[in-house]
């Protein structure tokens, strides 16, 4: 058994990967712990143990309070870390992005013999230009390439979520052979296989759900459904999440006149996520296109995929890398226009929407959670010296009851 600790600037219980991934290390018999923004500090969810730090994930605009909000996070994170390391002599530290420099609360974990592994979960310098912009959202950018490489430069190993991802990566200086891909596919055992599609109704559902912010484009989809609607008077949208431009978003359906027809849920833990989404009849994707996001492969995406749930996604790189037009309705970033026609489209056509879930299904399914959970796994065991236990955690809890 591996005693193995996880550091991530998120909140547990809505943050699929992080979650998904400790649970595999914990159901194979790993000891788990996780310092994470939770007040659930001692709670022990499927057999991971929190260690919560209680303050909230800042998503807002001021570069000074995000500064604020990640130091205070590095700091109690990397005190929390050593003295649990004391005490449990962790042989692995995982740490989850963003900040990139989430690292640097492992590291006095490494002069204790502990090895650490860096999971990049988004390219923080594009993001970051993406978010200020001008002139110092260029030069911020160029400092954090720099953090990035420093950043995997202090880990053993480094995970990438895609091939694009990976790409990229090895572009800004980090060595290839130090870096693997595991994708986020979802958890079959929570979103479950398609339950048809719904034939056309008098109310007609899409959503979207996620962090919402100005490059996710939330506001293109309310203007298309704002514009689909003259003519669609049962379309609904279903909205989850929160994030830096929800109030702005509940204004902007004000003024649309969209008051009956939008409704704006909460974000909701990762198992109750499929019954939020039952009733929806097609998930949207209307990311901007910026360089960020085209290095985005959506998670809100993937989940659909594997609801059954046919998708309209805005085209760009890293989404076409992995689906094509037989599993997606594209449309064109920005355009709420094309959008909201893509909406017109797959209403009145049930069999479409049913031939792009099953298509996206496919594709899901070759991604699928099983192989990813078991690289993963391996990964892990390749840090740890243990070269013997590669099978994924459902595999060897299968076989463990064979006995």
């Amino acid at each position: 058994m591996a005693r193995i600790l996880v550091i991530a600037y998120t909140t547990y219980i809505h943050d699929g990967r992080v979650k998904r991934h400790a649970e595999a290390l914990a159901r194979r018999g790993d000891h788990v712990d996780v310092i994470c923004l939770d007040s659930a500090h001692g709670a022990n969810l499927h057999g991971v143990n929190l260690l919560g730090i209680r303050m909230p994930r800042y998503r807002g605009a001021s570069r000074t309070r995000y500064l604020r909000s990640y130091a205070r996070f590095l700091t109690v994170a990397a005190w929390t870390a050593f003295r649990s390391g004391l005490r449990r002599r962790y042989d692995l530290a995982i740490v989850c992005t963003m900040p990139d420099a989430a690292v640097l609360s492992a590291l006095p974990l490494r002069f204790l013999g502990t090895k650490v592994l860096l999971d990049i979960h988004d390219t923080m310098p594009e993001l970051y230009r993406d978010k200020f912009g001008g002139r110092r959202g260029a030069v911020g950018a160029r400092l954090l390439m720099g953090l990035e490489r420093a950043s995997a430069a202090c880990a053993n190993r480094v995970l990438a979520v895609h091939d694009l991802h990976r790409a990229r990566l090895v572009t800004a200086g980090i060595p290839a052979r130090k870096i693997a891909v595991v994708m986020n596919a979802p958890d079959p055992e929570v979103f479950r296989p398609p339950r048809g599609v719904r034939q056309s109704t008098q109310e007609f559902t899409v959503a979207c759900h996620g962090t919402l912010t100005h490059r996710l484009g939330l506001d293109i989809a309310l203007e298309a459904v704002e514009l689909a609607r003259r003519r669609l008077p049962g379309l609904r949208f279903l909205v989850i999440g929160t994030g830096d431009y929800l109030e702005e978003a509940r204004r902007l359906a004000a003024r649309l006149c969209l008051d009956q027809c939008v409704t704006f849920l909460s974000p909701v833990p990762v198992e109750r996520l499929p019954a939020a989404l039952a009733g929806v009849d097609v998930g949207l994707v209307p990311n901007r296109a910026t360089s960020a996001t085209h290095l985005m492969l959506p998670v809100k995406l993937l989940d659909y995929a594997a609801m059954g749930i046919p998708t309209i996604a805005a085209r760009l790189r890293t989404i076409e890398h992995y689906f094509n037009g037989n599993a997606v309705r594209f449309f064109e970033p920005g355009n709420s226009a094309d959008l909201a026609a893509a909406i017109e489209e797959l209403h009145r056509d049930p069999e479409r929407r049913l031939r792009l879930a099953m298509h996206a299904r496919r594709i899901i399914q070759s991604i699928g959670w099983q192989a990813q959970s078991t690289e993963y796994c391996r990964i892990v065991d390749s840090l740890l010296g243990n070269h013997e236990n590669n099978q994924s955690p459902d595999a060897l809890a299968q076989g463990k009851g064979a006995t």
